[in-house]
């Protein structure tokens, strides 16, 4: 017998023991104990899943979504962030000059920023102007236009003091030269050389 037979023998022999009512039978309890054992992975899984789900539920359930406060007075945001459960601290920004109409004592942002989900008792930093710092902030921007207009007044009398000097330069130049060329005078001395020339050439004529 060659050695593809003996396979081929073999083969028929498996095949008739699955298809005997003893294989059949033993194959169905192989796929049922399966069916189990993967049933079982499965609802072990999902409980597990459902577990980890209530877990978590249970560790967001008083999570805040942090409101926009800005322009809350501080009392406002004290009373609260006291009913949600946040603790916070009032930080006083310094003085600026975009800040000189600002109001005072009102937040002007917080830290994080508003819709951000904070735990129970999560942390909030809350920015805001206090008197000192808006007069400050009204002084700062008092030097900077006294600046701006001491540059504006510095350059209007240069622009009249250059031109006041050329305006007087100008009357100079023209005195002077008054004097060195009297119109008047030398035209007259011309026309007599003139006439003088001429009354000789007639002389010579005659």
């Amino acid at each position: 017998m060659s050695a593809k037979d003996g396979k081929m023998d073999k083969f028929i022999k498996t095949v008739d023991k699955l298809t005997d009512s003893k294989g059949i039978s033993k194959l169905g309890k192989t796929l049922n104990k399966t069916i189990d054992i993967a049933g079982n992975i499965i609802s072990s899984t999902a409980e597990v899943t459902n577990h980890q789900i209530d877990e978590r539920n249970k560790r967001h359930q008083f999570d805040v979504k942090l409101p926009d406060i800005s322009g809350l007075s501080l009392d406002q945001t004290k009373d609260l962030f006291d009913s949600i459960g946040l603790k916070y601290a009032f930080v006083k920004v310094d003085p600026d000059i975009k800040l000189a109409t600002t109001k005072t004592d009102t937040v002007m942002k917080t830290v994080p920023k508003p819709k951000t989900v904070l735990p129970a008792g999560g942390f909030v930093k809350v920015y805001y102007l206090d008197d000192e710092g808006l007069e400050e902030s009204k002084k700062i921007l008092a030097d900077v236009i006294h600046k701006k207009q001491s540059r504006k007044d510095s350059a209007k009398a240069l622009v009249n003091k250059v031109g006041h000097g050329t305006a007087m330069g100008a009357n100079k130049v023209l005195k002077v030269s008054k004097k060195l060329v009297p119109h008047s005078k030398r035209s007259k001395k011309i026309k007599n050389s003139k006439d003088s020339d001429e009354i000789e050439n007639n002389i010579k004529d005659l």
